[in-house]
C-alpha cells in the first residue's frame, strides 16, 4: 500500500464533528472505535467489532477492512489468514464520529471466525416468545443458521479454539 498516511482531523467543535467535512473520529478511552460491518449486496449485519487509527487508516488507504482485536491486542487484516476477504464498497460515521460502518463485500462469502457468514448466527426470543419458551427466566438462543461456511480448525488450526473467554 502506497501513499501518505491518513491523518485525522483534531475534534475542535460539535459543528466541526456533526456539520463539518473533517473526519475527525472519536476513539473511546483505549483508542478504539466501534465498526458495525454489512453485506453491502443484501444488507444482512455480519459482524462488530472495533478499530483503533492505525486500523482505520490501513482501511481507508487499502479499501479492505481491518480491525484491532481486544482480546489478543493486535492489528488484523480481515480474510488475511481465511481469505475471506472484506473489500469495502462504502465507509460511513455516525454524526458525532464515534462509530464507523463498513458495507462491504466478502470474498469467499464468511465473516464469522466461528465458521458461519454472520457472527449474528443466533437470536434471543423476546416477548411472547420468550415466554413460551423460558424456564426459571433462563434465555435459550434460537439458531438461524444450521451449516457453517467453512470449519475454522481447517482454517485456523489451534487458533480456532481460543482460551480466553
Amino acid at each position: 500500500m502506497s501513499g501518505t498516511t491518513v491523518k485525522f482531523q483534531a475534534r475542535q467543535s460539535i459543528e466541526q464533528v456533526e456539520e463539518g467535512s473533517d473526519l475527525a473520529p472519536k476513539f473511546d478511552d483505549r483508542g478504539l472505535i466501534t465498526v458495525v460491518t454489512t453485506d453491502a449486496g443484501s444488507g444482512e449485519l455480519l459482524m462488530q467489532g472495533y478499530m483503533n487509527a492505525e486500523a482505520l487508516g490501513l482501511t481507508i488507504r487499502s479499501g479492505e477492512a481491518h480491525y484491532y482485536s481486544r482480546s489478543r491486542q493486535v492489528l488484523w487484516h480481515k480474510g488475511a489468514t481465511s481469505g475471506f476477504v472484506q473489500r469495502v464498497r462504502e465507509l460511513l460515521v455516525d454524526d458525532d464520529q464515534d462509530c464507523i460502518w463498513l458495507r462491504v463485500d466478502v470474498d469467499g462469502g464468511a465473516s464469522c471466525h466461528v465458521g458461519y457468514r454472520s457472527c449474528f448466527y443466533r437470536r434471543v426470543p423476546t416477548g411472547e416468545e420468550f415466554g413460551k419458551t423460558e424456564v426459571d427466566g433462563r434465555v435459550e438462543l434460537v439458531w438461524m443458521d444450521s451449516e457453517k461456511v467453512f470449519d475454522p480448525e481447517d482454517v485456523y488450526g489451534d487458533a480456532a479454539n481460543p482460551t480466553i473467554l
